[in-house]
């Protein structure tokens, strides 16, 4: 597979500001090189929804618009701010009363502050800190997903789709 143009990728919004905040502004994204694996030709398809920066956005974005206090998506992705904000404090990357501050942030949030963005990151400037998802780990073993652990907020653009 030829390097793609560019990334692509679904955050909540409240996952994006306590990288802002408490990160220096560095984010943990998994990525892919498909907004959509359906725009591409059934064939070359192997990315599943679970995986697809749109579908994982437009259903994250239907739960939160209907006020879901139930959602699963919600939910793993407070525990994986809360897994996040662990790591980063074993690591000496935040105190002890950031971390306290993450999850109180973290229980205290609301369905709305799940709302989804989309990154938008170009693959050249990247090139170098991407790590390809080992196979036992994707969402299907040929779909092409990558992590960067670190992407710094300058080498990304945030979307809202349909806010009003």
């Amino acid at each position: 597979m030829a390097d793609p143009i560019v990334l692509y990728s679904a955050s909540t919004w409240l996952a994006y500001v306590v990288a802002e905040r408490y990160y220096s502004n560095e984010h943990y994204v998994w990525c892919t090189p498909y907004f959509d694996s359906r725009s591409l030709p059934d064939i070359d398809a192997a990315t599943p929804p679970s995986s697809t920066p749109s579908e994982i956005y437009h259903s994250l974005d239907a739960e939160v618009r209907a006020g879901d206090r139930h959602s699963a998506k919600i939910e793993l992705n407070r525990v994986g701010i809360l897994k996040g904000a662990s790591f980063k404090l074993h690591a000496g990357t935040i105190s002890e009363k950031q971390a306290k501050d993450i999850t109180a942030i973290v229980e205290g949030a609301e369905t709305r502050d799940f709302r989804p963005l989309l990154y938008v990151i170009p693959y050249q400037p990247v090139a170098g800190i991407l790590k390809m998802v080992p196979v036992a780990e994707r969402a299907h073993p040929l779909s092409v997903e990558y992590v960067i652990e670190g992407l710094p907020r300058h080498c990304f653009d945030v979307i809202e789709l349909n806010r009003r």
